[in-house]
């Protein structure tokens, strides 16, 4: 899996991208390896899906197409998420 994975040169506004990522949850709900899907901004493509996960998956990954509403897809290892508590004031 390659991230970033897009080639059509078009650029994504806000609200269209808002709409993709609806589509990107329904297709991810309940896998075990995502641990988020939200939106970012990309300065030559506009805004992005970005999918978290925790392990590497390259059956999700083959599984997620580059491209969701004309919205690009990107896939991101990012590791555990695990909450934490606040640190102590100094």
């Amino acid at each position: 899996m390659a991230p970033g994975r897009w080639c059509h040169g078009q650029v994504t506004d806000r609200d269209a991208a808002r709409a993709a990522k609806t589509t990107v949850r329904q297709l991810v709900a309940g896998h075990p390896s995502v641990n988020g899907v939200g939106l970012r901004r990309d300065a030559v493509s506009g805004w992005v899906v970005k999918v978290n996960l925790s392990c590497e998956d390259d059956g999700l990954c083959e599984a997620l197409p580059p491209e969701v509403e004309g919205v690009r897809v990107d896939v991101v290892v990012v590791g555990p998420v695990r909450a934490t508590t606040a640190l102590p004031e100094a």
